[in-house]
């Protein structure tokens, strides 16, 4: 369901209470119908059974506030009073003891979660409808879309009996989930703390690598500078006319007036002593 589709559940609004300062972010997210005020709520302000209470609750003090700030209006809510409380929280993290201890509170039931569609980001992931009774409302279905209904027929000891019963099974089915959910983040830490040990070896091997690439280069232009002193060429003539003893009578010394020749224009090193 999208949040433009939450307040066609409730019939005969005339009036919605924003409690959360979101300007007109969150009635342009509403859509409220024209007929019904919309404006900010107002401590000790009077209201009648056809009022509607708004407030995005979650975990960012930014965009949301929490259920102690909403909690005044919903103790002012009349009797067939409504509240529609938009959740920031995804529903697998939802705190929702503190929410329902507030509604409670207030002497109001949940008539109905609804999960919301596009829920991304800090926007609301499922949204609660509630209203002020004195005695029990009839029971929706878990997506119902129909109008919402307060004073319809009570429900009878069956159903009743049908929710204590389901509440208690549903605890005893929460359990193992809640372990294995506990299991699970503590492999999670564990993979963790694996990953930061590898990414320091890593960074270490890096570190090793870098060291090794600048003693190569060094060598490197050692040899360069070796290669290009004048005693290398000299004994690399002489090493080659051994090679060749017929033509080293004559390839010896050119060789060696060659180097001497070249040894200022190229800036061979000359290898003197002190």
């Amino acid at each position: 369901m999208l949040v433009r589709e939450l307040l066609p559940l409730f019939e005969d609004v005339t009036t919605i209470l924003e409690v959360s300062e979101s300007g007109k972010a969150l009635q342009e997210q509403l859509r409220a119908p024209e007929e019904a005020a919309y404006r900010p709520y107002v401590p000790g302000e009077k209201m009648d059974s056809g009022t509607v209470v708004v407030a995005f609750l979650g975990p960012n003090p930014a965009t949301h506030i929490d259920a102690a700030t909403v909690a005044p209006a919903l103790q002012e809510l009349p009797l067939g009073g409504r509240a529609l409380l938009l959740l920031g929280w995804p529903v697998a993290d939802l705190p929702y003891h503190g929410v329902l201890d507030e509604l409670i509170n207030a002497g109001c039931q949940v008539l109905q979660v609804i999960p919301l569609d596009n829920a991304v980001g800090h926007r609301a992931h499922c949204a609660v409808l509630a209203a002020r009774v004195d005695r029990l409302a009839p029971l929706r279905p878990y997506l119902a879309d129909e109008p919402v209904v307060v004073d319809g027929d009570a429900p009878d000891l069956r159903a009743l009996l049908r929710l204590t019963g389901e509440k208690v099974f549903s605890d005893l089915l929460d359990r193992p989930l809640r372990r294995k959910l506990a299991e699970a983040e503590d492999r999670v830490s564990e993979q963790d703390e694996h990953i930061k040990q590898l990414e320091k070896d890593l960074a270490a091997r890096d570190a090793t690598i870098a060291k090794a690439e600048t003693r190569l280069a060094r060598a490197r232009n050692d040899i360069a500078k070796l290669q290009a002193s004048t005693t290398f060429r000299v004994g690399t003539t002489i090493v080659q006319g051994a090679r060749r003893p017929g033509k080293a009578i004559v390839s010896v010394p050119v060789g060696l007036v060659r180097i001497w020749r070249k040894r200022g224009v190229t800036g061979g090193t000359t290898d003197r002593p002190a």
